[in-house]
């Protein structure tokens, strides 16, 4: 193992942190869908909307360790998260205490998932199941910063912005 490369619980440990300031830093308005329907609209989600989903792969994938079986078809879709910055605040916070607990677990930690509740158990790892929940949140925070944009909002520079993508911007930056 590298013990140079971050944990996989740590880069989603990251990605928390990063929705946590952007969360602190926004206003009501912007974070809890508005009047004029944003939820509606056909391929439209408010911020606390993209935050709520992937909180709640965070949930699934830690409420399931245990027993060993994340089932992300079991998701809460908590309203209060997706409408409330403060009940958005508390859930990033829980789930980077739980983050900080699988520290101490071996990231080849056998498990059985599944998305759908129809579908078979899949054999996987601790490792795999944190590296699927950080590039899902990823995605969504890709889709905050452009709810942001057309709310005439600057995101942070790497909010959003894949960890390879920041790399090879660095690399070009660097032949210029």
């Amino acid at each position: 193992m590298n013990t140079n490369a971050p944990s996989a619980a740590g880069e989603c440990a990251e990605l928390l942190r990063q929705g946590l300031d952007l969360i602190e830093a926004l206003a009501d308005e912007h974070y809890a869908p508005n009047d004029a329907g944003l939820d509606d609209a056909p391929g439209t989600a408010s911020v606390g909307a993209h935050f709520r989903h992937a909180i709640d792969f965070f949930d699934c994938l830690l409420t399931g360790l245990d027993a060993r079986r994340i089932d992300y078809s079991t998701r809460k879709r908590r309203v209060d998260v997706e409408h409330a910055r403060p009940a958005g605040t508390r859930e990033i916070r829980r789930a980077l205490e739980g983050l900080e607990a699988l520290r101490a677990l071996e990231e080849s930690l056998p498990l059985e998932v599944r998305t759908e509740p129809e579908q078979t158990w899949a054999h996987s790892t601790l490792a795999r199941e944190l590296h699927f929940v950080a590039g899902h949140t990823l995605h969504h925070y890709a889709l905050v910063r452009l709810t942001l944009v057309g709310l005439g909002i600057e995101a942070p520079p790497e909010f959003g912005i894949a960890p390879s993508t920041l790399a090879h911007r660095a690399g070009e930056e660097g032949k210029r």
